[in-house]
């Protein structure tokens, strides 16, 4: 037995009984990009700034911050009475709080879960003291002591003419750039990277340099030397009037000359 074929009109009546697959695909497309669209925007809204001066003496000036997560940014200011900080927050789980004890340090501690970057405008003869569990810290153009400790992340310090440089990470790589004052104290240090000290031609210093692991590079200081092996060196550069000490277990160290 043969099966008649349904005529054109049939065909069409049974086609219509289904929707247009081209039709059901845009649609889904359209919901996926309005689904992008608000998770953009959410993310977006979610981001909070922070703001806040405190008045200081430019003779005596301290700031600390301690951040759980996110960049640490500081900065000679134009303003020598004034400490300025802006922070930017992408997760509202976190806490910024700022404070000023009565001899006029000033505090930034951050609280809960949550990524924080922070930019600094400090009196360039401040202190600081840094402390950020996961993230960069930058120092630039100061005068003052420097204290800079990082869990995971780098650290880099510029244009310094700081008595007082110290400088710690377990993972992430260290570089000081700046003046060497006679009588100042530098301590570079990283467990895992690697630690630059870029010196002017002038400098006049000691120094005590290790490496486990990484070798180092003592670039073009003609020192004279009471120890050198592949892991350690001390030695010394003019009259030996200020302390560097460099050290690391993985990585390597690099001492370099400015022209």
């Amino acid at each position: 037995m043969v099966k008649a074929i349904p005529s054109s009109a049939q065909s069409s009546k049974s086609v219509s009984k289904f929707p247009a697959v081209g039709a059901a695909r845009t649609t889904l497309a359209g919901l996926a990009i309005g689904l992008v669209v608000l998770t953009a925007a959410a993310s977006t809204s979610s981001a909070q700034t922070f703001s806040r001066a405190f008045a200081v003496s430019p003779e005596r000036s301290e700031l600390e911050v301690v951040n759980q997560a996110g960049t640490i940014k500081v900065k000679a200011g134009a303003n020598p009475t004034k400490i300025v900080i802006n922070a930017r927050q992408s997760d509202g789980a976190a806490k910024i709080d700022a404070t000023q004890n009565s001899l006029g340090k000033v505090k930034v501690e951050v609280t809960g879960q949550g990524k924080v970057d922070f930019e600094i405008d400090v009196p360039a003869s401040s202190s600081i003291d840094l402390l950020s569990y996961q993230g960069a810290i930058v120092v630039t153009n100061l005068a003052g002591a420097v204290r800079a400790r990082v869990t995971d992340g780098d650290i880099q310090i510029d244009g310094l003419r700081s008595p007082k440089v110290e400088a710690r990470c377990t993972q992430g790589n260290v570089s000081f750039s700046g003046e060497v004052l006679p009588s100042g104290s530098y301590t570079l240090k990283s467990f895992s990277g690697r630690v630059d000290a870029i010196l002017p031609a002038d400098a006049d210093f000691k120094l005590s340099a290790s490496s486990f692991r990484g070798g180092m590079d003592l670039g073009e200081f003609q020192m004279k030397f009471d120890k050198r092996s592949y892991q350690l060196v001390e030695a010394s550069y003019g009259a030996g009037r200020a302390s560097i000490s460099l050290w690391t277990q993985e990585g390597s160290i690099h001492l370099h000359r400015k022209p």
